[in-house]
């Protein structure tokens, strides 16, 4: 037989923890994409070494790519956001009804 299980309404589903990362990787996302974007603008063709590859990887697709990464991530960001504040509404109504003295338990009569 299947057991029925209660969830609390405090229990977010980690929502907060998903939220943060997902700022954090997005915001690193859209520093470097400005990092690759600078190196654009500053160096040119004729530079040599470790410079010349920035500015190589700079005029390919790989700054767009980081750039829809960053974006992907921080909306998932704010919609995890959002999630979160309803959770954290919903657990604020489930302890007025819990601790309301309207709540009339009908197991006690």
């Amino acid at each position: 037989m299947l057991k029925k299980t209660y969830h609390s309404s405090h229990h977010d589903f980690k929502t907060g923890i998903l939220c943060k990362l997902s700022f954090f990787f997005g915001f690193l996302f859209l520093f470097i994409f400005l990092f690759f974007k600078i190196i654009s603008i500053t160096a040119s063709s004729e530079s040599t070494g470790f410079i010349k590859q920035l500015f190589d990887i700079s005029q390919s697709t790989v700054p767009e790519s980081f750039l829809s990464l960053s974006l992907i991530l921080i909306f998932a960001g704010i919609v995890l956001y959002l999630f979160g504040r309803q959770f954290a509404k919903l657990a604020k109504i489930s302890d007025e009804i819990e601790n309301s003295e309207e709540y009339i338990d009908e197991e006690t009569y």
